[in-house]
């Protein structure tokens, strides 16, 4: 799903639980979550089957890398998930959800390849993305197993900085932030489209942010104190 996904069946990064937020970073060698405004970066969005990034798998990979604040050259790719039932990849739930259905990943690369490409594509780079935890937690997950590596990029969050900029909201998924800003995404719950609405979301995040705050500092340091629950109201998830 993603966070999109929906899962308890698909899901995405925005509409995960608590539990799943926690999960990124657990594992020895993998990145660490910044408090940056970063203008190079990579974009990252995910499809999964469910919630769990040790019991559930990725259905789709989104990136965009951004140099100098610039949008520069896209990645996407299904993932063909293992299953023990033949051809039955996905649930019905996830197939409405997204749109991807079990036909389209007959032929969709295993996880070791897409994964592997993605590596390729990430370098060293910062990754970017909204509740970014939920698909860091999947990639950490994913290249352990199928790489036999860890993943050392470290990642920035948009959603704390929406969190921050709008504390009287009562929801903070992507969806909601786009409509605010009035940034289209036509295939929501696609991995890709998902991600082109994220960076158009985050640019004008860090934008009003700094505006609001006065400074990039002012504005990190209010999403820090947000962030640290000995320091105040903890940040609501959805």
């Amino acid at each position: 799903m993603k966070r999109r996904r929906g899962s308890l069946p698909a899901c995405s990064a925005d509409t995960m639980g608590r539990r799943e937020r926690t999960f990124a970073g657990t594992l020895p060698g993998t990145g660490r979550s910044l408090l940056q405004l970063p203008s190079t970066y990579v974009v990252v969005d995910l499809e999964t089957t469910g919630l769990d990034p040790v019991r559930d798998q990725i259905i789709e990979i989104g990136a965009l890398e951004v140099i100098d604040g610039k949008p520069g050259a896209d990645f996407t790719t299904l993932v063909q998930p293992v299953t023990v039932q033949p051809g039955q990849f996905v649930s019905p739930f996830i197939t409405r959800l997204t749109g991807i259905g079990n036909d389209q990943l007959l032929e969709a690369p295993r996880a070791a390849e897409a994964l592997a490409a993605l590596g390729r594509f990430l370098g060293d780079r910062i990754v970017l993305g909204y509740n970014v935890g939920f698909d860091m937690g999947f990639l950490q997950q994913g290249f352990r197993k199928e790489l036999h590596r860890a993943l050392p990029n470290d990642w920035v969050d948009v959603l704390p900085m929406a969190q921050t900029l709008f504390p009287l909201w009562e929801h903070h998924r992507l969806n909601n932030l786009a409509a605010w800003y009035r940034v289209e995404n036509p295939r929501a719950h696609r991995a890709l489209s998902d991600v082109l609405t994220t960076d158009a979301c985050y640019r004008k995040v860090a934008r009003d942010g700094v505006k609001q705050f006065g400074s990039r500092q002012a504005f990190l340091e209010a999403i820090r104190k947000k962030l640290n629950p000995e320091e105040g109201e903890q940040l609501s998830l959805w």
